[in-house]
């Protein structure tokens, strides 16, 4: 049986208090609520500039709001792994494999393999010198291998003692004097010690070593280079570490739809409420009541999206991405999967673990999830996070997840964020597409439909177009004056619905029509 994306748009323009400046009836929007629809419908919306929360979607009125919020999104193909991220991914994996949290060592557990590693290269990278103990007649040598020409040495050591005392008593069993450098010490200010060798970095000793114990073996090091220099893919930092048996701590992670049909889902409800209140009241400030069974309902779990099992993995539409940490809920992220994009609603996770920067985590476990997905759908390319405030230094974050572009308000092109930032730096709303190139003249191609009676509205329980539904009101009407005024205040009301929701979504989706002031 076919189903339909039916919608009940609001022309209320009034302005309201926002809630990155906290400027009063600064804020502007245009909004709808979504009885139902198909992920095609929503991914065409969302191309728009339109987001969901729960089952009411709005859109920005973009040169209008005080602060612009531009729709993002990040290619997961050409995804690249920041230096940043790489930590917050490597620090969970310590604490999942032995325990370890930021900042704190006494939970961090070694081996004694570990600390014998630690001992050696310490002895490897400490300042080369030569120490005789004149009472015991014990001479006690560091020698370091042919093949590295430089050490580390440490900036704060002392140039005197050692070498120095060596000099004045060094005369050993043949009576030759031992050679030894300048123990001069230079001047404050006037750089590294010219008399000491210079320092190298603990990686590149080790690179070196290993390049010559393969020449040694008669192999080539340069493939030892070519592979170190090779940059690491997002999945080489996200293995299954919950099925590595010697590990402390074991993570899953459900992708568990909110279909209320789903079994599943209802079993861990209220484990996924619970950590929701603690999440809201911890972090955001909210009381109990702010965070009710009731507001979570409708904001995270009710959904307009139908079902559609045509997808990847369960199939497109919307469900919790559950993180469980021995058996317990770490964090929730809220996620859509549509045609061409996994798109990020929320995410909300236990405070006490937020060491970890489950934020972080979850967006790069989500962009992985997208990554898989694509394999088998190629148009599922792109990772949704919602809204980029420029103007709001805190939503900026999320540009830093590279490759990201923004949606041009204007002509709903994709332009790259690096192109736009000086711009939106400078001014808070501006037409993106010309930053890239683009025409000024160019016009957005889904924009007003130009035939009302192509718009689809479902009126009275049927399905009709938009003139037929004029003309069905018209006949029944018993004040003519009345309804020649009101029907040329919807017909700019329903202009203004096709122009936000694009030709296509106009001519697909079910408008729907009041028929209680007949």
């Amino acid at each position: 049986m076919a189903t339909y994306s039916i919608v009940e748009y609001f022309d209320d323009h009034d302005g309201y208090k926002c809630g990155y400046c906290k400027g009063e009836n600064s804020a502007f929007s245009q909004g709808m609520w979504a009885h139902s629809l198909n992920v095609e419908d929503y991914q065409a919306l969302i191309d728009r500039g339109w987001r969901r929360s729960g089952k009411y979607c709005y859109k920005p009125t973009m040169h209008k709001t005080c602060c612009p919020q531009y729709a993002i999104r990040c290619n997961v193909q050409k995804f690249r792994l920041s230096k940043s991220k790489k930590k917050v991914a490597k620090r969970m994996q310590r604490f999942l494999l032995n325990g370890e949290r930021k900042g704190d060592v006494s939970n961090s557990t070694t081996s004694k393999d570990d600390l014998d590693v630690n001992f050696s290269r310490a002895k490897e990278e400490c300042i080369q010198c030569q120490e005789v103990d004149s009472n015991n007649a014990n001479i006690e040598t560091i020698i370091t291998t042919p093949d590295v020409t430089h050490t580390e040495c440490t900036a704060d050591e002392p140039t005197t003692s050692k070498c120095e005392k060596q000099e004045a008593s060094d005369t050993n069993t043949s009576g030759k004097k031992l050679k030894t450098k300048s123990t001069k010490e230079p001047e404050k200010g006037a750089g590294a010690d010219p008399s000491k060798p210079k320092c190298k970095k603990a990686k590149l000793l080790r690179l070196e070593r290993k390049m010559a114990k393969l020449q040694d073996r008669g192999e080539n090091p340069e493939l030892l280079v070519q592979k170190t220099q090779e940059a690491k893919s997002l999945d080489d930092f996200l293995p299954h570490l919950h099925s590595i048996p010697n590990a402390k701590h074991k993570l899953e992670i459900r992708l568990v739809s909110t279909a209320k049909d789903n079994e599943e889902f209802h079993q861990t409800r209220q484990e996924s409420l619970k950590l929701y209140q603690k999440y809201q009241m911890a972090v955001h400030g909210d009381t109990l009541n702010d965070c009710s069974d009731q507001q979570w309902t409708r904001f995270l779990v009710d959904t307009p999206l139908n079902r559609d099992p045509k997808g990847p993995g369960q199939g497109y539409g919307s469900f919790h991405n559950q993180y469980w940490l021995d058996d317990n809920l770490l964090a929730v992220g809220v996620v859509d999967v549509l045609p061409s994009c996994v798109s990020s609603v929320y995410v909300y996770y236990d405070p006490d673990y937020a060491f970890l920067s489950l934020g972080v985590y979850t967006a790069l476990s989500e962009i992985a999830l997208t990554r898989k997905y694509h394999k088998r759908f190629s148009g599922l390319l792109h990772y949704y996070m919602g809204f980029y405030v420029h103007s709001c230094p805190k939503m900026r974050y999320k540009g830093a997840y590279d490759p990201s572009d923004l949606l041009c308000p204007e002509t709903y092109t994709w332009v790259p964020l690096p192109v736009c930032a000086s711009t939106l730096s400078q001014t808070s709303y501006a037409r993106l597409n010309v930053l890239n190139g683009g025409s000024p003249d160019a016009v957005d191609k889904e924009g007003q439909i130009s035939n009302l009676n192509a718009v689809r509205c479902l009126y009275r329980r049927g399905i009709t177009d938009y003139v037929a539904y004029k003309l069905h009101k018209y006949m029944i009407s018993q004040n003519s004056r009345f309804l020649a005024r009101t029907t040329t205040e919807e017909d700019e009301k329903v202009l203004e619905y096709s122009s936000f929701v694009g030709k296509t979504c106009a001519q697909r989706m079910l408008l729907y029509r009041s028929a209680s002031d007949e």
